[in-house]
């Protein structure tokens, strides 16, 4: 057998040479790449946690009122969450609530209406459905009645906004009480003897009977969510005639009445609920075209330095 030259021993070697080398090279990049992800720790899962109710009783006052100064807003979130559900169930505590809200002092009246404002939700409304709130929610509103002079009944626009809020907070329970439980409860406190006939409705009729409330009834502003539930529970209409707020009605009267429509939320009134509420009736006999540029180019200016409740004296409106 012939013997292998020098020069091809030699490109032997190299070649030899050059697959350990890559070989060595293979072998490292293996170790390197198991070493790194052995490496590696993997992201644990964010398991969600929830504080249990044995977790809130736990929670001492002195602890609830440090948790009340974090600046984590999450944090005071929660937590006033929990106090209010502890007050909620206390008996003692809204009996506190409800003595603030029956004060004569305004500013008394409206912390305790805040708080229960505060506390409670559409979740949580039915622990308060007591005879107890409603009395305490109506005297505040006997109190509010003295508070500031009140705008009489406009037909043209609503006046909720220029309610104090602590009138505004009382009715807005009232309103969330009665339309989750109904009318019975407000109908014992007599809402309608002790506030709603003391509002200023304006102009009565010849046989006494408030011309502005029938009228408000169909305008579709916020009173009209108590209002006309009332208007509609037998106890509470009879409550609104021996108040002299809307007439003995036949039941073809109301009838009428529930079949009939604001156009705008504008209406003429009359002598009766047919006449009241006509679809095709407009106020001065204008087109719709006309009343719509009446509308647009209506300007207003409100004066008020802030010293006294907003009235409808202090807006002044002029058309160009």
């Amino acid at each position: 057998m012939a013997a292998i030259s020098p020069a091809a021993q030699d490109r032997l070697f190299v070649f030899g040479l050059g697959l350990a080398t890559l070989a060595v090279f293979g072998v490292m990049r293996q170790m390197l790449v198991h070493y790194r992800d052995t490496a590696v720790i993997p992201p644990s899962e964010n398991k969600p946690q929830y504080i249990t109710q044995d977790v809130e009783d736990s929670l001492k006052l002195s602890t609830l009122d440090k948790l009340l100064d974090s600046p984590n807003y999450c944090i005071q979130e929660t937590t006033a969450i929990i106090v209010c559900e502890r007050a909620l169930h206390d008996g003692p505590t809204m009996d506190v609530l409800f003595w603030y809200i029956t004060r004569p002092d305004h500013k008394l009246r409206e912390k305790g209406i805040r708080a229960l404002t505060m506390m409670i939700n559409s979740a949580t409304v039915k622990m308060i459905e007591k005879p107890d709130t409603y009395a305490a929610l109506v005297k505040c509103l006997e109190y509010c009645i003295k508070d500031y002079p009140h705008n009489e009944f406009d037909p043209e626009w609503d006046n909720w906004h220029l309610r104090d809020i602590v009138e505004q907070d009382c009715l807005l329970v009232l309103i969330q009480l009665v339309d989750k439980f109904g009318i019975e409860g407000l109908v014992k406190s007599r809402f309608v003897e002790r506030w709603l006939a003391k509002e200023p409705w304006g102009e009565r009729a010849e046989t006494g009977f408030s011309i502005n409330f029938e009228i408000a009834l169909r305008n579709g502003n916020r009173l009209s969510q108590l209002t006309m539930p009332l208007f509609r529970d037998p106890a509470g209409r009879a409550q609104l005639i021996k108040a002299k707020l809307v007439r003995n009605l036949t039941e073809s009267d109301l009838s009428r009445l529930g079949d009939a429509r604001m156009i705008d939320g504008e209406g003429t009134a009359g002598e009766d609920f047919e006449g009241m509420f006509v679809e095709s009736r407009r106020r001065r006999d204008q087109s719709s075209e006309e009343e719509h540029i009446r509308r647009r180019h209506r300007e207003a200016m409100v004066l008020n330095d802030g010293t006294r409740p907003l009235g409808r004296s202090d807006i002044i409106q002029r058309e160009r």
